[in-house]
């Protein structure tokens, strides 16, 4: 074993000695000694230095803007702001946002007059920022800033408690949904079009006077800290807008209401209706519905409410204007395994998606013509359902652990044996499906159109004790990969070739790598989709290495799905930066980097996705713990090869 081993060593030796060291672009010395170096989503590469925050150009090294006012900061206290491609400086109960185009500040909390920023939204229609907080002398306080010059354009003084969320109504007109108030206010002059209570329970506090403004501000302190459900709704149909609020306890019926059922407790959702008009209230009582909120489908007839609880729910259909339950045994509506947490629409009906305490999950097909549900029994699956496909063989779903065809006649999987998998082992074109199913340790491909399943080569079993995390379509076959590994397997199902590089002994080293990985990735995703959807999935994953780049991809998916062409500065520049980064993710996306030490000396490789071979190679020294960062799109590496001194390299 050991003999093997040390051939495999020198096998690695002479391969990485014969890969061509990647040229430097170049260098650069910075006043000030470099604190932190950093890409971000959206690839502004930014430095932290002694005596300046800057942002720096990747392929010229030349400064583009540098703001002295930001100095000697740590790496933590610069993040993203909300889910936009804005920084964030910390310094103290002081908050800046930061426009990375330019270097300006966008949002001053001190200038505004905030102690403490609550929550904050990009406003891209109004080419604005919309930040809730606390002033100083402990009040309610919302404002809006431009993106343009960083002025304040308006701000609101109310007791509103929380930003619940805040939606662009037209180019001059903003709804904003607080925990006690609505508002619809022109968003250039903040001029108020009109304010009405969110609920019933803060038109009885108003009632109150000062002991209601008590009791609303000791509400408002613990809704700060507390995660609770109140959603947002819009009519597709008619200029009106729904809010749920989940609440704790069982809807009132006859008087009676309790909040224990079997042990644990229950929940009801209130849905109350408003004219998006002039905020008046549609109808006389709230609707009220028993279980956990979970999903609302806009049908022509009327509200689909389809609650998510921990035990069987009814789901159904509520009269826009009466409320009047339609479906069911006299309009009670329709009993369904588990909770409705997702659902796909397909033609007249609607896939739910349900799950139950014990994480058991189902699909079933409701009719929205007959409002009826189409299976005897629910199809119970394994794994939350994340994609679902009508394909001509059936309902193609893919959960979190399996692939399987359901059809939607007989309630039936057509797979016999589903395939294991995951997400990120998943790639497919109009035609098949790949996936790596991880009990046989193969590539399986499912055929759309007929459902048919077959396997593509041999088991590969990957070294180092990794696992194959992700897959993908090559010209020239189907290749798998993990940090340190990747193989090839043509469509003949031969492999033509597996590459395993060592992984490094101190785990802080790839650190930077993953998450450049985890952002190309996302972009990687996007190229196949070109849209938002791709975008929101990827962000989950590049969370898990850092949640401001995961907030930060969220945001660029808002801009794809909201904006397209607008014409507001802010929202055009962040589009084409987006657009130039796809553009430069599908041209090279030809190799892999992977991190690996030889004799002691740290090294990032350029590893080809058609060969398996090492093509070229950066050597960071033998430092433990090198300081490098890395843009995964366009293969720049940033080294720090002294204490004020960057040498750039681009693969």
């Amino acid at each position: 074993m050991k003999k093997i081993k040390l051939t495999i060593l020198f096998l690695v030796l002479a391969v990485v000695s014969n890969a061509q060291n990647v040229p430097v672009t170049w260098k650069k010395d910075f006043t000030g000694a470099i604190k932190w170096q950093k890409v971000s989503a959206l690839g502004h590469y930014l430095v932290g230095t002694s005596n300046a925050l800057l942002y720096v150009d990747q392929d010229t090294g030349k400064i583009i803007w540098s703001n002295p006012g930001f100095k000697n900061l740590n790496e933590g206290d610069v993040s993203q702001a909300g889910n936009s491609p804005l920084i964030s400086v910390n310094q103290g109960t002081t908050v800046n946002m930061i426009d990375p185009f330019s270097g300006e500040s966008k949002f001053d909390s001190k200038k505004a007059g905030i102690n403490e920023i609550k929550d904050q939204m990009i406003m891209y229609n109004s080419n604005a920022i919309l930040v809730s907080g606390r002033t100083y002398y402990n009040k309610d306080i919302l404002i809006l800033s431009s993106l343009t010059n960083g002025e304040t354009l308006w701000k609101l003084e109310d007791d509103f408690g929380r930003l619940i969320t805040a939606s662009d109504v037209s180019s001059s007109e903003i709804l904003i949904v607080t925990l006690y108030n609505n508002y619809k206010i022109n968003t250039q002059s903040g001029k108020l079009i009109w304010k009405n209570d969110t609920s019933d329970a803060n038109k009885e506090l108003n009632k109150l006077g000062a002991l209601g403004g008590l009791m609303k501000q000791a509400a408002a302190n613990v809704a700060q800290d507390m995660d609770f459900n109140i959603q947002f709704y819009k009519n597709p149909f008619e200029p009106i807008f729904y809010i749920a609020s989940e609440k704790e306890g069982r809807a009132k019926t006859n008087g009676f209401s309790s909040s224990v059922s079997n042990g644990g407790p229950t929940y009801h959702t209130t849905y109350t209706a408003f004219s998006l008009n002039d905020g008046n209230r549609l109808w006389q009582k709230d609707l009220d519905v028993n279980g956990k909120m979970g999903q609302l489908y806009f049908h022509e007839k009327g509200l689909v409410i389809l609650p998510d609880d921990d035990r069987n729910t009814k789901i159904n259909l509520y009269d826009y204007n009466t409320q009047e339950g339609l479906w069911g045994k006299k309009g009670k509506g329709l009993k369904i395994k588990g909770g409705v947490y997702d659902y796909l629409e397909i033609g007249k009906g609607l896939i739910l998606i349900s799950k139950k305490p014990n994480n058991k999950n189902y699909i079933t097909f409701l009719d929205l013509n007959y409002g009826s549900l189409a299976f005897e029994d629910p199809i119970k699956i394994e794994g939350e359902v994340l994609f679902g496909e009508m394909t001509p063989s059936g309902l193609l779903y893919m959960t979190s652990s399996e692939v399987n065809v359901l059809n939607i006649s007989s309630g039936k999987t057509i797979i016999d044996k589903e395939i294991r998998t995951n997400p990120s082992l998943i790639d497919q074109n109009e035609d098949l499906l790949y996936a790596f199913d991880n009990s046989s340790s193969t590539i399986k491909i499912l055929d759309k159109k007929t459902g048919l399943v077959r396997k593509l080569g041999n088991a590969i079993n990957f070294e180092g004790k990794e696992f194959p995390s992700s897959i993908s379509i090559r010209d020239n076959g189907i290749l798998i990969s993990s940090s340190q590994n990747l193989a090839l397997v043509d469509y003949s199902g031969k492999t033509t070739f597996q590459t395993y590089l060592e992984a490094p002994r101190e785990p802080g080293i790839i650190r930077a790598l993953r998450y450049a990985q985890a952002i190309r990735a996302a972009y990687i995703g996007a190229v196949s989709y070109a849209g938002a959807a791709a975008y929101q999935s990827a962000a989950n994953d590049i969370s898990k290495e850092n949640q401001a780049a995961g907030t930060m991809v969220s945001g660029i998916g808002m801009a794809y799905e909201d904006l397209g062409n607008q014409a507001t500065d802010f929202a055009k520049k962040s589009w084409q930066m987006a657009n130039a980064r796809l553009k430069a993710t599908k041209e090279a996306d030809d190799y892999v980097v992977i991190l690996s030490p030889v004799e002691k000396t740290n090294y990032l490789m350029k590893v080809s996705k058609n060969t398996g071979k090492i093509e070229s190679r950066i050597d960071l020294g033998k430092d433990r713990e090198p300081s490098y960062a890395l843009d995964g799109v366009t293969g720049t590496v940033f080294y720090q090869t002294n204490t004020n001194e960057i040498t750039s390299y681009k693969f």
